[in-house]
């Protein structure tokens, strides 16, 4: 999967499962401002969650792991729900003593904030029970809290201009009766936070991997963990299926102070960096190639890092 199509399918899954967590979530309707906010919230950031989640671990696993991209997803459902529940109660909490409309927006916003987070949490935690180097993770969860929140406040704003507009043409329920009361409005907020959240990621990565030529050529990957492995085993966090050359476990780029290392399994097809087989472990910089059996892998790398 490219960059581009990671962006959309964050904005187009976001939309979908924002309105399925709204169709839920009118079911929840009670006398309860509070409770029915917090039912409705909790949807919409579990779903919401969900779909970004299986979306982000499809690109980087690429959808053989199935048993590792379960646990991906539950561990962002989980997040998710918390970010729902809280971002929809604590704004109509407040919402209810003020009446200020600003409040609901600032709920939405740390429900975005929760989603974006919950991208990451896996990774982190598996930085944290393997060791190693947890830049990468950090790094991920930091752009995904931004482009969330971010994602949260615009499409909080969005949803408020279109319940208005809502109310105003069709004569619908008054604002504080319901704390979303269009679908609209919910469509609108998961697209916002999907696509900033793609966003986000994409535009602030600090280094990736594009398959130039070869087994799945046009996929571009994030490099997310502190040690990604490439080979034709299902296990293989950049899998290049189909070619004899290349073994189940071919390189691994490792992320070790601060620089990004390329290391050869000891294989007798050999690993190459810039058409030269290397022996020891070496340090790669942007638009380095790497050739690994008929697969050429074009490294790239957002700013310049301090050498240690």
């Amino acid at each position: 999967m490219s960059f581009r199509l990671f962006i959309y399918y964050c904005a187009l899954c976001g939309g979908a499962a924002a309105l399925l967590g709204w169709s839920l979530g009118r079911q929840w309707e009670t006398q309860d401002k509070l409770l029915e906010a917090g039912a409705r919230g909790l949807f919409l950031g579990m779903l919401v969650a969900f779909g970004l989640g299986l979306v982000d671990a499809l690109w980087e696993l690429g959808g053989r792991r199935w048993g590792l991209i379960l646990l991906r997803v539950i561990v962002a459902i989980i997040v998710g729900c918390l970010g729902g529940l809280a971002g929809g109660t604590f704004g109509q909490w407040l919402y209810g003593r003020t009446e200020w409309a600003g409040f609901l927006i600032l709920g939405w916003t740390i429900t975005g904030l929760l989603v974006g987070v919950s991208l990451g949490v896996f990774d982190m935690l598996m930085g944290r029970s393997l060791g190693g180097d947890r830049r990468a993770a950090r790094r991920k969860v930091l752009n995904g809290l931004l482009g969330g929140t971010l994602g949260g406040l615009l499409g909080g704003v969005l949803s408020l201009v279109l319940k208005g507009v809502w109310s105003t043409v069709f004569q619908s329920k008054p604002l504080d009766e319901l704390w979303s009361p269009s679908a609209m409005g919910f469509t609108a907020l998961g697209i916002c936070i999907g696509l900033l959240i793609g966003l986000a990621r994409v535009f602030l990565m600090e280094a990736w991997i594009r398959v130039e030529s070869g087994s799945r050529a046009g996929r571009e990957m994030i490099l997310s963990k502190g040690e990604t492995s490439i080979g034709r085993a299902e296990g293989s966090d950049i899998g290049l299926f189909g070619d004899a050359k290349i073994e189940r476990t071919h390189a691994r780029i490792v992320l070790e102070q601060n620089q990004y290392i390329l290391m050869d399994a000891g294989t007798p097809g050999g690993t190459y960096l810039n058409n030269e087989r290397i022996v020891e472990p070496r340090p790669l910089k942007s638009d380095d190639l790497i050739r690994v059996g008929n697969s050429v892998l074009r490294f790239g790398e957002r700013q310049k890092r301090k050498r240690t």
